[in-house]
């Protein structure tokens, strides 16, 4: 396979912002045999299915001048879902002001599984807000898994 995620994110994402998405995430890999190419996208009002045919074709012109996408593959777009499991930091930005499920490998605060409201990302970590209405900083290094909270 030609580029990594990261790559496919930096060659695609001013086409999506173009088309007024955000890009968040570009999946490359292979799922039963098959080369999956897969980018989330979202926008303030959701994403259709109409919205996900016309980036699809755009994303596929895009992609056929690209070294690496020679052999045959399937391209997919998607909105990222009521309970998207988060991953680089331009997520958590991204949805701020919603909240979280956070799985943590070290505790914060005493907590090892924490539900939390996103913030803001600053200073190396995810700064988020409990009911209680504390607020403080989860390092990245300490998050196993986060997912969105439906």
């Amino acid at each position: 396979m030609g580029k990594d995620n990261e790559q496919l994110y930096a060659l695609t994402r001013s086409t999506v912002a173009g088309m007024g998405y955000c890009l968040l995430a570009v999946e490359d890999g292979v799922e039963g045999g098959r080369r999956i190419v897969r980018f989330v996208v979202d926008h303030p009002r959701g994403v259709t299915l109409g919205d996900c045919r016309v980036l699809s074709r755009e994303l596929g012109y895009l992609l056929e001048g690209e070294s690496g996408f020679e052999e045959r593959y399937s391209l997919e777009v998607s909105s990222p879902g009521l309970d998207r499991e988060l991953g680089a930091e331009r997520e958590y930005a991204h949805f701020s002001g919603r909240e979280a499920r956070f799985v943590l490998r070290e505790p914060v605060g005493g907590q090892s599984v924490l539900f939390a409201v996103i913030v803001g990302v600053e200073s190396g970590g995810v700064r988020v807000r409990q009911r209680e209405g504390d607020e403080f900083i989860v390092p990245f290094r300490a998050i196993s898994r986060a997912r969105l909270a439906g």
